[in-house]
């Protein structure tokens, strides 16, 4: 290890240099005065790009320097490596490509977790990675960020400013020996709004399907900002049924608020610098319920909102799954579903996220 003109460079040549750059960086994070949780995003990051350079050229180094911006203050990652290099880049930074023996976050994991991101390789010469994180990033309009995605109706961040794009995405499977799923996800999209539902209904099989898809269709075209009003419309609506608990959020795309309200045993947690769970009211729709009550918070740019079912065990917390503050939200509800669902129940997670 050795500093030059204020970088410390780090040497990554084994295992044991993996491990002592990951410590490293966390030192070096927060002696520049990043928080907790940045520096162990940072730290993370370092571990997979460490990785990556033990595993296809060998030998390589990693780089740490601080970096300024009028009152803003970070720190930047450069990994460097003169291995094969990476033919397809494209094909790299796409989600579920990632290197065996490493987080599993993989390059576009390492994009997500940082503020900034560049990737450079010359196949048979050279490969670098170069990734910031800042202690509160500059304001938007002082620069684009390399692999920025806008949403669909703006060009660049500048536009964007009061119209972030969430990335939203669901999961669901049936309980063991069931063909037929009695969960329902939804999410859907009316111009700044954006509602998701999970839907359970009671039991399991083509009864609690039938139950479940009838609450969809119903929301498809019945669903408002009021979720409140939503949910007492949903429950007249299932009378005479088996019932159902749900949980339903609509969230403005403009200002992150987002309205939840909740009947029965469905989960709404919320994983970054805050870890929040808003509660949903007792009852089973189209039975019994208790007055439905509106929860409210807004979804900060580094909060991950999950919302689930029963099927999934509610025992896990961020030091399970802490690679839930970086990945995309399909990867989320994915992986919620496959490490923490209940293989004798329905299993359904939504994940929601700001997308960087």
């Amino acid at each position: 290890m050795d500093t030059d003109e204020g970088a410390t460079r780090l040497r990554v040549a084994s295992e044991a240099d993996a491990t002592r750059t990951v410590v490293e960086a966390h030192r070096y994070c927060r002696e520049a005065g990043l928080k907790e949780v940045d520096a162990q995003a940072v730290s993370t990051a370092v571990s997979e790009l460490s990785r990556n350079i033990l595993k296809y050229a060998g030998r390589g180094e990693i780089t740490l320097q601080n970096a300024e911006h009028g009152s803003s203050r970070g720190v930047v990652v450069t990994a460097r490596d003169r291995g094969p290099g990476i033919e397809d880049v494209e094909t790299a930074m796409q989600d579920h490509f990632s290197s065996s023996g490493t987080l599993g976050l993989g390059l576009p994991g390492v994009r997500r977790m940082m503020d900034d991101f560049t990737i450079t390789s010359k196949p048979g010469e050279l490969t670098e990675v170069r990734c910031l994180k800042w202690d509160h990033p500059p304001l938007r309009a002082t620069r684009i960020l390399p692999g920025y995605r806008p949403c669909a109706k703006h060009a660049t961040p500048q536009d964007c400013d009061d119209c972030q794009e969430l990335d939203a995405s669901q999961f669901s499977r049936p309980c063991q020996g069931e063909r037929v799923n009695g969960d329902v996800a939804m999410i859907e999209r009316r111009g700044h709004l954006l509602m998701t539902a999970v839907i359970d209904g009671l039991g399991h099989g083509p009864e609690a399907n039938r139950v479940s898809s009838t609450a969809r269709d119903f929301l498809q075209h019945r669903w408002s900002q009021d979720v409140v009003d939503t949910m007492r419309k949903l429950h007249d609506e299932l009378r005479g049924s088996l019932g159902a608990v749900a949980g339903i959020a609509v969230i403005d795309s403009r200002s992150g608020q987002v309205n939840f309200s909740g009947i029965g045993n469905i989960a709404y947690r919320v994983f970054g610098q805050r870890n929040l769970r808003l509660m949903s009211a007792a009852g089973n729709l189209g039975h019994q319920i208790r007055s439905p009550r509106q929860e409210q918070h807004t979804l900060a740019e580094d909060e991950v909102i999950v919302i689930y079912s029963d099927g999934i065990s509610d025992r896990f917390e961020l030091q399970d799954y802490p690679q839930i503050l970086y990945q995309s939200a399909d990867t989320i509800a994915r992986t919620v579903v496959e490490r923490f669902g209940k293989a004798h129940d329905d299993a359904t997670c939504i994940a929601l996220r700001m997308r960087k």
